[in-house]
């Protein structure tokens, strides 16, 4: 039945993009002036603001992976990070090589905490603001098939 309801939402979503596309034509064709210049000015808008855009994200890159040093410096080893996205907030995965170097760099998790929450303190809207106790996960190796063995026998 959800294959179904998938396959629908799919189809309905093609044929709005499609008539979307065939509305806009037939206003650039009809009316070049009127639909041409604000198209025009989008393109010119969006590739005018590139090497901001840019920046910022060299910016944000350079402060997390300043965080990242900062707060796992005094660690012999050091775990490693993966940075994605998740609903538009950023997500990290920090991931240890065993349970027992996780447990014993709880201080340092706490200090990449607050150094996350002061980087992108002022994301997300009023209602939703950016948390970095969200957007942080701490992982081992051999955390999944942990998971697995534990639900198994549950």
């Amino acid at each position: 039945m959800k294959k179904h309801w998938a396959l629908r939402y799919d189809f309905r979503m093609l044929l709005i993009l499609g008539l979307g596309v065939a509305l806009l034509a037939n206003a650039v064709m009809r009316f070049p002036m009127y639909a041409g210049i604000p198209m025009l000015l989008l393109v010119g808008w969006i590739i005018a603001i590139q090497p901001r855009v840019k920046r910022e994200r060299e910016r944000v890159k350079k402060s997390v992976d300043e965080a990242f040093r900062t707060a796992y410096a005094p660690l012999t080893r050091s775990p490693s990070i993966a940075v994605s996205s998740s609903y538009g907030y950023p997500a990290f995965e920090i991931k240890f090589g065993s349970k027992s170097e996780m447990v014993a760099a709880a201080v340092q998790n706490e200090v990449f905490k607050l150094e996350i929450d002061r980087v992108f303190k002022g994301y997300g809207p009023r209602s939703r603001p950016f948390s970095a106790e969200m957007a942080i996960f701490f992982t081992y190796d051999g955390y999944l098939d942990e998971l697995r063995t534990r639900y198994k026998t549950a």
